[in-house]
Parts: C-alpha cells; sequence; structure tokens
C-alpha cells in the first residue's frame, strides 16, 4: 500500500465511521437514493447510519463492497493488526537483510562500472586528441 493510501486509512481509522461512510460515498459520486437502495433502507435510516460511530455488520459488509473500501479496518487497531503480521516480518527479516546487502554489493558494483567508464571515456578522448594531433602535424 503506497504512503498516500495508507495516510487516507489512518485517517479514516481514527475518524468517526458515518463520516468516512458519508466522505466515500461523497467521493465516488453516489446519490443517497443510490446508497440507501442499495442497502435496502430509507434515506432516513441512511442518515442515522452516517451519524453512527458502530454500523450493522451486514450494511457494513456491503457499504464496503460498493465503496471499494474495508470499513472492517474501524474495528482493529494498530497492535492487533501488527500482531496478526509479527510472524511473517519475522520468518521474513533474513531475507530482507540478505537482499539488503546484495543490493548494497550491487550498489558498490555500480559505483565502480560508473568509474571505469568515465576513466575509459577520458582514455578515449586523449587517444582521439593525440591522433588528431599526429594527423595534424603529419599534414601540416
Amino acid at each position: 500500500m503506497d504512503s498516500s493510501k495508507l495516510e487516507k486509512y489512518n485517517t479514516m481509522r481514527s475518524r468517526h465511521l458515518g463520516n468516512s461512510i458519508r466522505e466515500l460515498v461523497n467521493e465516488c459520486g453516489f446519490t443517497s437514493k443510490e446508497v440507501a437502495t442499495y442497502l435496502e433502507v430509507g434515506e432516513d435510516q441512511l442518515e442515522k447510519i452516517y451519524q453512527s460511530r458502530s454500523i450493522d455488520m451486514e450494511k457494513l459488509l456491503k457499504l464496503s463492497k460498493l465503496l471499494q473500501h474495508n470499513f472492517f479496518i474501524h474495528y482493529l487497531d494498530n497492535e492487533v493488526i501488527g500482531s496478526l503480521f509479527e510472524h511473517y516480518v519475522k520468518d521474513l527479516a533474513p531475507q530482507v537483510s540478505y537482499l539488503i546487502r546484495e543490493l548494497e554489493a550491487k550498489d558498490d558494483q555500480l559505483a565502480q562500472l560508473r568509474a571505469l567508464t568515465e576513466t575509459q571515456r577520458k582514455i578515449i578522448e586523449i587517444l582521439e586528441t593525440r591522433e588528431f594531433l599526429e594527423k595534424s602535424t603529419i599534414d601540416g
């Protein structure tokens, strides 16, 4: 998840759930009537949803599908999410360390190749200049 999406996710998690839903409904361009029909509720009931801090799971699932957003994240905190993935992080840590070392080695190799290329360019320039001067002296 890129940083702007992550930032938006965290912002929405910390906000009132109903307000977050209303905001996404507006961003997606749905009318209140369309959303109410989709949820099989009246527009007055939809307004109550917008004002609620918690929402019926079935309606929340429907809204998540309609708006293509996981609203269930509002019910989790960072510690719970972190603990869910902690074993993956531990398992992958050695591989990540290895890849970081490999990347650093490749960066070093690339720097050496750039230096070599620059040196070769200078040698070619010197040889071309020498050839030109020798030719000029012979022709002249």
